[in-house]
């Protein structure tokens, strides 16, 4: 039984070979690959903006597909913040990819506040890409993470020590 299973190898490499040789392949193939789209990424994607970006270090979200992203509102799932900017044009072209700093990944986030904050608190997703305290109005929220530096009013830009979205529901 042994001699059969080496022969059998022996006759596999040989025909691996013989492949490589003929077709000048030297690609391996495996039955369990992952496509071309599918990999790794440290703390960062690129993403094909659905819409024109103003402002920059909002929450986005998963747009139009999974290599696309569009600006986050209070009852979505955040996927991280934008740190570009993208003209209509851009848009338009589909050819102008936007930095997504990915949530619970890498470094502190700045992101904007759509109110008053103060340091050391919770802060979710609001309208509009921004941030806020968890909503006292019924609905699905997600926690993001906890503001370092606060904020005085709509539109400041905080530090926040950011983590994977927390799906948090007030009835």
């Amino acid at each position: 039984m042994k001699h059969l299973q080496t022969l059998l190898a022996v006759i596999a490499g040989l025909a691996l070979a013989s492949r490589r040789f003929l077709f000048g392949d030297d690609r391996l193939i495996a039955s369990n690959t992952n496509p071309d789209n599918v990999g790794t990424h440290a703390g960062t994607v690129s993403r094909l903006p659905d819409a024109a970006i103003a402002t920059r270090n909002l929450l986005h979200k998963v747009g139009s597909d999974a290599n696309h992203s569009v600006v986050c509102g209070a009852n979505a799932v955040p996927l991280g913040t934008i740190a570009d900017e993208a003209t209509a044009a851009d848009v338009t072209a589909a050819d102008v990819y936007v930095t997504v700093n990915l949530l619970g990944k890498g470094d502190t986030k700045r992101m904007v506040a759509s109110e008053a904050i103060s340091a050391g608190v919770l802060v979710f997703t609001a309208a509009s890409g921004k941030v806020s305290l968890l909503s006292a109005s019924a609905g699905t929220y997600y926690c993001v993470g906890t503001a370092l530096t606060a904020a005085s009013a709509d539109d400041d830009l905080i530090e926040v020590a950011d983590c994977s979205p927390i799906k948090t529901v007030v009835a």
